[in-house]
């Protein structure tokens, strides 16, 4: 087994993924996972989360800021000491300190690469950490420095709690109960370990505490859903826990519990799940879910403030209640409605339009984006601009027909009559002899065209019924329309009428994006990629994009270029190509949601824009592609880690045929099998533990195998 961990180790090496400088600029706080609140006063906090997020707050969580963590890890649990001096912990063994309140922060060598997974002090110099298969390290030095202790087992460790100096408790996988009366000298299992996996331990006093966990999916008991999710009491300082509450329904599991005093406790979870207790836990009532996201950290304020209570959650989710939980507000700047557009008029200066008349506009190069005030409700679909004698000019369109114009930078809106009714789709600008022309396209086959700079649209015959997705001009006599049911319309003579173009498919083509005059691509739904190399005549399929709706595409050269989109069930993707789209790369970072929009403004500094209002920017091009292709050694396994699904894509040369996936843990056993119908395939984790697996390939001609993280948020 030792040999196969080495082997697939270097095999994930060659084909890995690195995202990197993938960054969230709106909204505030970005999207990424938030999965730890500490507060060392009533007004000071901390947050950390996803990618290195550290966020804070000096005003009771009325504003937050963000802190450089100096790493991109994900961060799963921080713990501030006093006022200036905190630590906080993730994944790959990642410590990081600061002295000075999160002014800096400073990477602390572990000595470790687990997954570290929550921090507790008992006094400035002494503090426990918990990690992965077992870990605990301690330090007696304020953090300087850490040690690993002997725990006795290798179940992954998820939350660690102290009630004196020598008195903690660590809970974990496989219903793991651990304690220590010695600092962490020697540690004892307390009570049976079952199949629940303990995620959080909370001890309002010396003698009584709680934990909460959820059951291992793969191991729940097949027939009608179930309460899955469980709370555990002790009142004998840990030596015995009893079951005191299983709570449903399925797959709302509890991820965080947290008592203000003996009586008063509240426990969250996945989707949303809230769950209070006034009676020391003999009874448990459902709260109103304040978010219906997963609620990952609950604390409350002590000392006559317990009435103030914070929540950490997914998808950026920062909350606060002064009422006891009864009621919440959600911290957000920005905006967190769909957007669906990015059109860069200068290169610091953009504009992103999306659902309800959204118009975001940066100046300063995608950092601070201020929302504008459109005029209208609608749904903008898309956004173009044109420069003639020093004045930008920029059209956003959208439902209902809706065209939408700005001549003073945004400042004000103009609502133009477009002479239909239709939704349209896309909308581009393209010079016409000393000035500008404009065309936009929409459902039922709808063009419309204007020449005076939007005063006036005219209707233009299509020849098609199909709903029209977007237009591209390579120059200004030659336009592409891209459409459902594979529709690709061409125009020779400035957009004043078109022919029909054979695409080989009956997709929906939703995007179409020409970097020169005769190199073209248009992409949509089941990943199709087409190419054309005569200017739109002729199209072919190159490589698709695996199981995603590719909603934009963009290159910054022929043959680089950018492809984004995604499903609302599996969430968004961003892929890179650097040979013209023959194969496609995993470029994003894990957990964001649909993307429907992407602009570069260079070869390396580009931006993708989707659902919930995020905007991603990257200075590095999103990450350094893999030398290997994906269609040569190795099957390509991503993301590493993951946490609800991985893709597993098979080399060209594997016969299919017979071809069974399998999924094993460290100890051999086979957890997850399934047959193999395509080249690309999704393989579902939500069955599995967190923890490291051995994905498996055996086929007619051949046997491969790749290492899969899952990682449990």
């Amino acid at each position: 087994m030792k040999k196969l961990i080495l082997l697939l180790t270097a095999i994930i090496s060659s084909v890995g993924i690195q995202a990197q400088d993938w960054e969230c600029v709106n909204p505030y706080p970005p999207s990424w996972n938030l999965n730890c609140v500490n507060f060392p006063d009533a007004d000071h906090g901390f947050i950390a989360g996803g990618y290195g997020t550290i966020l804070s707050t000096i005003d009771g969580g009325t504003n937050w800021t963000s802190q450089s963590s100096g790493v991109f890890n994900q961060l799963n649990s921080v713990y501030f000491r006093s006022l200036l001096s905190g630590i906080a912990v993730g994944d790959d063994g990642v410590i990081v300190k600061t002295g000075n309140g999160g002014s800096n922060w400073a990477l602390v060598n572990s000595g470790v690469t687990n997954n570290l997974t929550s921090i507790f002090f008992t006094d400035a110099a002494t503090g426990y950490i918990s990690g992965w298969y077992g870990l605990i390290l301690k330090t007696t030095d304020g953090g300087s420095s850490w040690t690993a202790l002997h725990t006795g087992v290798t179940k992954s460790l998820y939350s660690v709690c102290f009630t004196n100096a020598n008195t903690g408790y660590v809970v974990g996988m496989d219903g793991t109960f651990l304690k220590t009366t010695d600092a962490g000298l020697n540690w004892a299992a307390k009570s049976p370990a079952s199949d629940v996996e303990l995620t959080s331990v909370c001890f309002p006093d010396q003698n009584t505490g709680y934990a909460v966990g959820h059951e291992v999916i793969y191991k729940r008991s097949p027939g009608p859903p179930a309460d899955t999710s469980y709370i555990y009491k002790t009142t004998d300082a840990g030596e015995t826990w009893v079951l005191q509450k299983q709570i449903g329904p399925e797959y709302f599991d509890l991820l965080s519990i947290y008592f203000t005093d003996s009586n008063t406790g509240y426990a969250t979870g996945t989707l949303g799940s809230f769950f209070k207790t006034v009676d020391g836990g003999a009874n448990w009532t459902g709260q109103h879910r304040p978010s219906n996201l997963d609620l990952n950290n609950i604390v409350f304020m002590r000392e006559g403030q317990n009435s103030t209570g914070y929540i950490a959650g997914s998808e950026g989710l920062v909350m606060k209640t002064t009422d006891s939980g009864t009621r919440w507000s959600k911290f957000v700047k920005g905006t967190e409605n769909m957007l669906t557009s990015i059109c860069f008029t200068a290169p610091q200066t953009a504009y992103i339009s999306g659902e309800a008349g959204t118009v975001l506009k940066t100046t300063d190069g995608g950092y601070g984006w201020t929302i504008l005030n459109t005029g209208t409700d609608k749904n903008l679909f898309s956004d173009c601009f044109y420069e003639n004698s020093g004045l930008t000019t920029v059209f956003a369109v959208g439902d209902s027909g809706t065209i939408i114009k700005t001549t003073n930078d945004g400042t004000s809106w103009v609502k133009l009559n477009s002479a239909t009714y239709e939704i349209l789709n896309g909308v581009r600008c393209f010079p016409y002899g000393s000035s500008y022309k404009g065309i936009a396209v929409g459902w039922n086959g709808t063009i419309i065209l204007t020449a005076d700079e939007g005063g006036h649209w005219d209707l233009v015959a299509s020849g098609s019924k199909k709903n029209l997705n977007s237009v591209d001009f390579p120059d200004k006599h030659t336009g592409l329309i891209a459409g459902d049911s594979g529709t690709i319309l061409r125009s020779t003579d400035a957009g004043l009428s078109w022919t029909s173009r054979p695409s080989g498919t009956f997709e929906d083509l939703l995007t179409v994006y020409f970097p020169d005059s005769l190199t073209g691509y248009a992409a949509g739904t089941n990943g199709v990629v087409l190419k054309t190399y005569d200017g739109g005549g002729n199209w072919a399929p190159v490589s698709s994009v695996p199981t995603a709706y590719v909603m934009s595409l963009y290159f910054t050269g022929t043959n680089t270029g950018y492809a984004v989109g995604g499903t609302l069930g599996s969430g968004g993707i961003i892929v890179k190509t650097t040979d013209g789209g023959a194969n496609w790369v995993p470029v994003h970072p894990q957990n964001i949601g649909k993307m429907n929009a992407a602009c570069f403004t260079g070869l390396n500094t580009g931006f993708a824009a989707g659902y919930g209002g995020v905007i991603l920017k990257t200075s590095d091009g999103g990450t350094k592609v893999p030398e290997i292709p994906l269609n040569e050694n190795n099957m390509l396994v991503y993301p590493v880690p993951a946490t609800d699904h991985v893709m597993v894509v098979l080399p060209e040369r594997i016969n299919l045929k017979k071809g069974r996936l399998s999924i094993c843990d460290l100890n051999g056993r086979t957890v997850f099998e399934q047959a193999v119908l395509s080249r690309s395939t999704r393989v579902s984790l939500s069955g599995l533990g967190a923890g490291v697996y051995i994905i498996r390939f055996s086929g007619s001609n051949e046997t491969l195998t790749a290492k899969v993280i899952r990682r449990c948020l």
